[in-house]
């Protein structure tokens, strides 16, 4: 038995990433490793009520405190908060004791502190941010992030094992850091949780299309409030997670909502999946998605899923259901939306895409992961 440490430090937020973090903890304890988590302050209750099932019992659990110890004030402060951290992390590794890392978040220049302590260190990485951001900036927001970028490269042949989440997040990990040596990346795709699978026929269901992502601008609820004024006989629900940081933004966008259109925040997995399962269409609305779970989710429940033709997601979902305008999307919806016409269609198309995402289920990827890791541990 061997000791793994999983850093994932923002547990909280309780989208895709986190339950990737759920599925693996689950696979090295169900076969007899033992888990150290570490993260920043998280509501082991709020956990349980999102994952559907608590943390094993056998997992050691180390919060640093709340996030709000590590935040820093301009200028500087992305190297601030990274300085905060590194504290924080050298307390903790000066008497920690474990044999692998595996760090589950997004690889930051901060985890690498661990790295030197483990006989081998294993990531899953969900985007390759930091080096995609700056290539796509301008020269000062650069300059400001090159030594920051700089110091992630410095560590990163050290990983010696590294899972990506889709064949778009395998190309990008491939393009910014082969060269410093990564291993060639696994792909080992989120799982989607049993609730949400069902077979049950779009004319048992409520014409509605949904989009599940944060609220927060950048998921770009706006276009679907757009939208459901030109489509007023289908209704329209967002769901996601709201966080008190956001509130004032949330507050200023429920104004003058199409009466078409709702806002579910906060939902619990029950309430989620049987949004999904009682609605026809889902949308995802996000450009150069990773992955995507929601997406992924919806169409294990039986929605019709469209999403745009960027990003992750075209590994199951096919160029048919993918948007890339506004007007794009709107065509597509009018089409789909017409379930009378639109249904044996669709019926024929289900049955092959959820054929195809049987690897999605949790113990495809638990499996997967396990199968992995084990040989690295053979080779330690």
């Amino acid at each position: 038995m061997a000791k793994f440490l999983v850093v994932h430090p923002n547990l909280d937020i309780y989208g895709g990433g986190e339950r990737v973090c759920h599925h693996i903890i689950k696979s090295l304890a169900a076969h007899d490793q033992q888990v150290e988590l570490i993260a920043f302050d998280f509501d082991l209750k709020s956990y349980r009520d999102f994952m559907g099932e608590k943390l094993p019992d056998e997992v050691n659990v180390h919060m640093l405190g709340k996030r709000e110890i590590i935040e820093a004030e301009p200028p500087l402060s992305m190297y601030k908060r990274r300085r905060n951290i590194i504290r924080l992390l050298n307390k903790f590794k000066a008497t920690a004791e474990y044999d692998y890392t595996f760090s589950t978040q997004t690889l930051s220049a901060f985890e690498t502190t661990l790295f030197s302590k483990a006989k081998k260190n294993i990531a899953y990485v969900h985007f390759p941010e930091i080096p995609y951001v700056y290539e796509h900036s301008k020269l000062t927001k650069r300059l400001y992030h090159w030594l920051y970028k700089s110091l992630l490269e410095r560590h990163i042949n050290e990983l010696d094992l590294v899972f990506v989440n889709s064949n778009y997040t395998k190309a990008m990990t491939q393009k910014y850091w082969s060269k410093y040596g990564v291993k060639d990346p696994i792909v080992a795709y989120p799982p989607v949780e049993e609730p949400f699978w069902s077979n049950r026929p779009l004319n048992e269901r409520i014409n509605r299309l949904v989009y599940v992502g944060r609220f927060i601008p950048q998921k770009r609820h706006e276009i679907l409030k757009q939208i459901a004024e030109a489509y007023p006989k289908l209704q329209f629900v967002s769901a996601g997670l709201l966080r008190d940081s956001e509130q004032a933004w949330f507050e200023g966008f429920q104004k003058d909502l199409p009466v078409n259109y709702k806002l579910k925040p906060n939902l619990n997995e029950a309430e989620l999946v049987k949004l999904l399962q009682d609605s026809t269409i889902y949308c995802h609305l996000m450009e150069g998605e990773h992955f995507g779970i929601a997406p992924m989710e919806a169409l294990a429940a039986g929605c019709i899923t469209l999403v745009h033709n960027s990003g992750g997601a075209g590994d199951f979902i096919p160029e048919d259901y993918r948007w890339s305008t506004i007007d794009d999307l709107k065509e597509k919806i009018a089409k789909v939306s017409d379930t009378a016409s639109f249904l044996a269609e669709w019926n024929r198309k289900r049955m092959v895409l959820q054929s195809k995402i049987l690897v999605l289920k949790p113990r495809n990827f638990e499996d997967e992961i396990w199968a992995n890791v084990e040989k690295v541990m053979e080779h330690t």
